[in-house]
């Protein structure tokens, strides 16, 4: 019975621990837009979203990251879309990372990953096009749940 409790005991201090890192990891993990743009082109307009890491933990794992796109088209029609992300996609509806630049140079430490001070360009297409005089949101989230929106018009 004794064997039980110890074990018991074990199990709920590593779940403790392990709630105290993710926790420290949120605390230590911010983005920060810079700016979002969409060009009404015809066909899929583009949109490009630009992010800073302005935290103390380096970020990669881009297939885990939560991006939606909520905007309306030209005719009053609302849109909420979750992304996926596609390396090297042009698709719509997709998204890529068209970036990762640090002082606006290339980066050349640990290529792939977002940094600390580095900035990263997303992209993707929306179709229909976003409307004319309307104001549209993106939000983004990481793997540890850290979030960030930015809003955008064309």
């Amino acid at each position: 019975m004794a064997n039980g409790f110890i074990t018991s005991l074990d199990a709920g201090t590593a779940g403790l621990e392990e709630i105290g890192e993710r926790d420290n990891t949120i605390m230590r993990t911010e983005l920060k837009p810079i700016s979002t743009s969409v060009s009404i082109e015809e066909g899929a307009d583009p949109l490009e979203i630009v992010l800073e890491n302005t935290g103390q933990t380096k970020m990669a794992d881009f297939e885990k990251w939560d991006v939606i796109v909520q905007y309306f088209d030209g005719e009053g029609n609302y849109y909420v879309k979750w992304l996926p992300y596609v390396e090297g996609s042009t698709e719509t509806y997709e998204w890529d990372v068209g970036w990762i630049r640090m002082n606006g140079q290339e980066e050349v430490f640990e290529p792939g990953v977002l940094n600390p001070g580095e900035q990263i360009m997303l992209q993707t297409r929306l179709d229909p096009s976003v409307g004319a005089g309307t104001m549209n949101l993106v939000v983004i989230s990481t793997p540890s749940g850290v979030t960030c929106s930015t809003y955008f018009e064309p």
